[in-house]
This record gives C-alpha cells, structure tokens and sequence, in this order.
C-alpha cells in the first residue's frame, strides 16, 4: 500500500529524534494521518478517526511513531529501551560484529540442486517445533553412520537454525575429515542465498564462508519429497528442539523482536478500539477486532459500517438537514434502514435479507456488489426517498 510504503515514512520520519510522546504530539500525528485516511475510505469527515483507522486497517500513527523509537533503542543499544511500558531486552538482541578480513579473502560461493553420487555427504536441518528450536545435520558415508543433534535457544528463528545446523556440520568435517571430498545438502535455499551475499552483515554466514573450501559442494535440495538423506535429518533437527537443555546460545534475531513490538502495538490498539469511551461503537459493533489486513476503500462501503452517510439519521444528527423517509417505516432512517428494511428500495434488494448482518454481506462479493448498487441509487433518487420536514421548507 502506497501509504505504508511512502506516507507513513514520510509522516514517521526520524520520529527517535523528536518524538517525546506528548497528549500534543499524539493530537497533531494523529490529525495529520486522519487526512490520508479520509482519502483511502472516502469516508465522511465527521467519521471518527478511530473508525477510520479500524476499516482502513492501518495502525494509529503515535503507536507507530512509538515503536520506530523503540527499534531506534533496540538497533543501537541505547539503555533501558522500552516500549508502551514494557522494557525490551537489548542486550540478548543478536548483534552483527564486523570481521576484519580484507575483501579479497572472500571467495563467491557456489550450489546447484544436483544429487550426485558421494563417499561423503552431509544433510543439516533446522526446526521449530511447540516453541523450541533446533539443528541437526546426518552423515551419510555413503550409508547413514551418525546423527548430530543442537538444541538452540526458544528466541531463535528457523533461519538461525538452519545455518546452526550447517556450521556444526563444517566443523564436525574440518575436525574428522579434513581431506574428505564432501557434498552439503540443505533445504534452506535462504541460507545458500546468504551464503552468496558479498556482504551478508550475518556473523553466522562469515563463520560458514570461512570454514567452506575446494572440498566442499553446497547442494540444495526440496523438503519432503522423500530425500531420504533429508528426511533423516528432518527427524534429527525435530528431535534436537526436544533436548532437555539448550546447546548453543544464540541472540535474538532482530527481525523476531521486530515481530513482538508489533504485537505490543496491535495489543494497545485493540485495547485502545475496545474502550467504551472511545467513538465509533457502531463500527465497533461490525470490526469488535482491529486487523492490518482489512481495508475499506469504497465510499458507499464506509458509509455501511460507519452510519456515516446520506440517511435522515446522519443529516439530522449534523443538523445538515430535516428529513424523514417517506416510507415511515423507522424512527433512526439511518443507513441500515435502506440496506435492509425499506419499503421503497425493495427492488433494488435480490440477496440482501433483513436477518443477514453487514458483516455478511462484506464477506460476499455478490451482496457487496448489490449494498454499493443501493447504496448509488439511493444518492441519485433523495429528492424521492427523502420527505422535506415542512418547518424546514418554510
């Protein structure tokens, strides 16, 4: 979405320097996201800009403005970060420590998707399973001789495991057979790609580039196809996360407290949503759950789950106009009233039903399609639909 990618940043911009999270600065971030979010939904004005972030699925701007703080702090191991109240823990954060080994050391590293016959070969793997991570690599010479199981710390992600579980298997090969001609299989294309990075910033990618040489092929291959070499060590790294205590101690990927910050925010924002005080309890009715995946961005279909909209209700609660419509059927004539029950747009309803919620009809393509319909007829025909209160003629 063009606003995530180019407008957020632009509005967020080196928010570390400046943000101080004041009521003000919260006030003006808030007004000035409110601008682009009226033009995402085509929505009302009068629209809460509550609602507006809810079907629009973007998150407020000062929790976004309070998490790119936070990551600043992580990043650059500021003290005592913290986010929202909760303090983060910067010092098991994994760190890259640049190596001091001259550009022309480093060596292009090459893999295929061959099988080829081998007097060696090595299979390594990576697994989470319920919470616990691990690594494992089998031997193979040329039948399976051995397994190595690495139990890795909870925090770890299956990328680390991955080339945990090939480093060890370089290690265990410079150590046992040096001189050995040896065929690594892995099904991490991700790891082989970073292997082949330059510059990959990634202690963990160094360490296997410089323990790589002649002796080795990189080979990748697909999970769960039956490679018995694969599912051997698919077993192995399963059985490594179950190990009663931690082997090797890894710090926690940026990216996984990336993730948690998110969920801090998504947190604060639900709760934010679920107040009582808060405005937009109609859409609130609709979206009780805050998501970054939904977005409404059709006009007639924010006035269905804002009651924000051209009805009687809406233009005599912003005293815009006095009206009634003519069918006398309600008291409210709000928005609801003519997507379900109005007498005089019966023929513009095929698979629309007053029993159905508007969340059922958002979930159907074919009553979206028919609420956008009634919705435009309704616009073209007010003069018709709409009864003029008489003092408001005079």
């Amino acid at each position: 979405m063009l606003y995530k990618r180019a407008l957020e940043r632009i509005i967020v911009y080196a928010a570390p320097a400046w943000w101080a999270g004041t009521a003000n600065q919260r006030q003006k971030i808030n007004s000035l996201q409110r601008q682009v979010l009226l033009a995402v939904t085509g929505a009302f004005r009068t629209t809460s800009t509550a609602a507006l972030q809810v079907i629009s699925g973007i998150e407020p701007a000062d929790l976004v403005c309070e998490m790119e703080v936070a990551l600043y702090q992580l990043k650059h191991n500021r003290p005592d970060p913290h986010f929202l109240g909760v303090h983060l823990e910067s010092n098991q954060v994994e760190r890259y420590l640049p190596s001091w080994a001259h550009p022309s050391t480093k060596h292009l590293v090459h893999w295929d998707q061959d099988s080829p016959d081998f007097d060696l070969g090595i299979f390594t793997d990576g697994s989470k399973l319920n919470g616990q991570v691990g690594a494992a690599f089998s031997v193979f010479d040329p039948q399976h001789s051995g397994d190595f199981q690495f139990r890795l710390d909870d925090h770890c992600s299956v990328f680390q495991a991955e080339l945990t579980a090939i480093k060890q298997a370089l290690l265990w090969k410079q150590q046992n057979r040096p001189h050995a001609n040896c065929h690594l299989f892995t099904d991490s294309m991700s790891s082989l790609k970073a292997l082949q990075k330059f510059a990959p910033k990634n202690n963990l990618v160094e360490d296997i580039n410089s323990l790589l040489d002649g002796t080795i092929s990189l080979h990748w291959v697909k999970a769960h196809i039956g490679v018995a070499g694969n599912e051997v060590a698919d077993k192995a790294a399963k059985a490594a996360s179950d190990r009663p205590s931690v082997d090797i101690h890894l710090g926690i990927p940026e990216r996984t407290l990336k993730t948690s910050i998110r969920h801090l925010l998504l947190r604060e924002w639900q709760d934010r949503w679920k107040d009582d005080n808060a405005k937009g309890r109609f859409t609130f009715n609709i979206f009780p759950e805050v998501k970054t995946n939904r977005c409404i961005d059709n006009p007639q279909l924010s006035q269905v789950v804002t009651n924000h909209g051209l009805c009687p209700y809406y233009l005599k609660k912003f005293n815009l106009r006095e009206c009634n419509c003519r069918c006398g059927e309600d008291v409210d004539d709000d928005i609801l009233h003519y997507i379900f029950r109005c007498p005089l747009l019966d023929n513009q309803r095929s698979l629309i039903r007053p029993g159905q919620s508007v969340l059922q009809i958002l979930q159907d393509k074919h009553r979206t399609k028919e609420v956008k319909s009634l919705l435009s007829f309704l616009f073209l025909h007010q003069q018709d639909i709409f009864e003029q209160d008489p003092e408001d003629i005079s």
